[in-house]
């Protein structure tokens, strides 16, 4: 089964039927403490997506249709790998047996709706991607008509990642062994009958997933700062002809001016590429390496007993904590390089808080440096 999902560490069992089959063992420390980064980085994560959706939802002058579903989605990926990882680890840590099965009773849903996030977020990125394109082509973004076929693209892409990733529902299970310790003995697990039946077209979607996602997404942000490059020789030959250089004062500084900004949005959009490919491209890294263990090498994963090896789980945590590390520190990228984003921020109480209060005592901090060295 390709495991593109963060939800199928080593409490995923392949077969339950095997005999004298049992997996007891307790989580490795190494693991608690991807678990305990990755919780943290998710408590994060839905702190800033939940600031991100704030602002997109009531403080921002133009509509954000698609930042606004992809804030959502990290959202969802931070809050799902807290119910699953996070809370699970702190009900084992205290035997707390009601937070314990309900954690391990909501497994395959919560499993189903992290493959569906995981599915919706690199083509969210690309629809984000195509309407800068459109922006740069000189399309207007802002009118009712752009708006309504903007959310009808999401809801189009809500309902088809949905549908893709619904069989889930029934490929997998929670097996439960009673030789295991009351804690340690519930698993998530597939039906191996549903899964030889579905095993072409997760191949098929996985692929789709992994590799035509990320090369549409490559594809659209080259062309993005290739238009804006185009543009900016444009400007940049218009403000240079003969007509401009025997021009007024003002008119020369007009055109400076608009140079300037051009190549202001070149290089934030370069930026912003390199940072929104490569952290996918690491996210991706992960899951073409397991994928492709699944795939070619699966006897090198998979225990005599049925379970995965420690290097196999370790590299599958790894995945976690870059996807959710990548959903988290998305609010930073539009800080940078998203003005109103930046000012909203900003005029929000606790971040004014902090500027107002921390930079006088940095400020202050400094001048009795220099006084000392007077």
């Amino acid at each position: 089964m390709p495991s593109e999902s963060y939800l199928e560490p080593d409490y995923f069992v392949g077969d339950v039927n095997a005999t004298n089959f049992t997996l007891c063992d307790d989580t490795s420390e190494l693991r608690i403490a991807f678990i305990s980064i990755g919780s943290c980085l998710s408590v994060l994560g839905c702190m800033f997506n939940g600031i991100l959706l704030y602002i997109f939802l009531g403080k921002t002058q133009r509509s954000y249709p698609f930042q606004t579903f992809l804030a959502f989605l990290d959202f969802m990926l931070c809050a799902l790998y807290i119910h699953c990882f996070g809370l699970l680890a702190l009900s084992v840590e205290y035997k707390n047996a009601l937070l314990y099965n309900f954690v391990m009773d909501s497994n395959v849903i919560s499993l189903v709706m992290s493959r569906i996030v995981q599915l919706a977020i690199p083509y969210t990125l690309i629809a984000n991607s195509a309407e800068k394109l459109t922006m740069i082509l000189g399309f207007d973004c802002e009118s009712k008509y752009s708006l309504r076929l903007r959310i009808g693209v999401i809801i189009l892409l809500s309902a088809t990642v949905t549908l893709l990733r619904i069989n889930g529902l029934y490929l997998f299970y929670i097996f439960e062994d009673d030789n295991c310790e009351y804690f340690h003995r519930k698993y998530l697990s597939s039906h191996q009958e549903e899964v030889q039946k579905w095993t072409t077209f997760e191949n098929v979607l996985t692929f789709f997933h992994t590799f035509v996602s990320f090369v549409l997404l490559v594809a659209f942000n080259i062309v993005v700062v290739a238009k804006l490059r185009v543009q900016h020789r444009r400007t940049r030959r218009q403000s240079t002809s003969p007509a401009q250089l025997f021009s007024s004062t003002t008119a020369r500084v007009q055109a400076a001016q608009e140079i300037r900004e051009q190549q202001h949005k070149i290089r934030c959009a370069v930026k912003t590429t390199v940072v929104i490919i490569s952290a996918y491209l690491a996210c991706n890294l992960c899951n073409f390496v397991l994928y492709s263990l699944e795939t070619f090498r699966r006897e090198w994963i998979m225990e005599g007993n049925g379970g995965f090896k420690p290097f196999y789980v370790i590299i599958s945590d790894v995945g976690s904590n870059l996807f959710v590390f990548s959903s988290t520190i998305r609010i930073f990228i539009y800080y940078k390089y998203n003005a109103e984003i930046k000012k909203l921020i900003r005029e929000m109480w606790l971040v004014n808080f902090i500027i107002t209060h921390i930079r006088p005592l940095k400020t202050d901090a400094l001048l009795k440096m220099d006084r000392a060295d007077v």
